[in-house]
């Protein structure tokens, strides 16, 4: 069977609505964007992930939490992250290091994880990581941020993102995600909009603990 012709797949698709960092403390992260930046408000959450693949192969992510935080940074959003288990081998442990904060990834959005994953394969890019979502987690963040649960559960079996390693030609790292995730984006710069600058409400839960 011959393989698709992947080699234009990345042309013209819709780059960096968002820039990914790591970092030992997402809380003291943010304040010191907001500080030089004024970016914000802050929505955060941890995300657990029912399967995680690193490299192609499973490891063991019970336990594992992401301590997550997005907002809005001008016509773009910003998320940090801090693992709380840094011996499990993740995007984060490999592109970051554990003492200091640091961009992890640069953000676009794809019709198909499974297509992007056939053009990587055609284009020899390695995939360091696929995420397969918690389906009580997600379902706690739905509930809490008004998502429609029957899509939570129709896409419960799916990957919700997958990274990219384009380290060897670029210098970075490119997380791909499909447009349903396009909903969280939206409603983290929508709510800048409404937002009044204070510190009191630069912080809001969004659910998943």
């Amino acid at each position: 069977m011959t393989m698709k012709d992947y080699s234009t797949y990345f042309e013209g698709k819709d780059w960096v609505h968002q820039l990914g960092f790591c970092a030992p403390e997402w809380r003291a992260f943010m304040t010191a964007h907001n500080r030089l930046f004024g970016s914000g408000p802050f929505f955060y959450t941890t995300n657990t992930f029912g399967k995680l693949l690193y490299h192609g192969e499973e490891v063991d992510c019970k336990g594992l939490e992401f301590h997550a935080c997005y907002g809005a940074w001008g016509s773009h959003s910003i998320e940090v992250v801090t693992q709380n288990d840094w011996s499990i081998p993740t995007m984060f442990t490999e592109l970051n290091k554990e003492e200091e904060p640091g961009l992890n990834h640069v953000h676009i959005f794809v019709d198909s994880l499974a297509e992007a994953q056939d053009a990587c394969d055609f284009l020899g890019i390695d995939v360091i990581t696929v995420g397969y979502p918690d389906l009580e987690n997600a379902l706690e963040k739905a509930r809490a941020t008004g998502t429609d649960e029957a899509m939570v559960r129709a896409n419960a079996g799916k990957p919700s993102f997958m990274v990219a390693d384009m380290r060897k030609d670029l210098g970075f790292a490119v997380q791909f995600v499909e447009p349903r995730a396009k909903n969280l984006h939206d409603a983290i710069i929508g709510a800048r909009e409404r937002w009044d600058g204070s510190q009191e409400t630069m912080f809001i839960p969004m659910g998943g603990k």
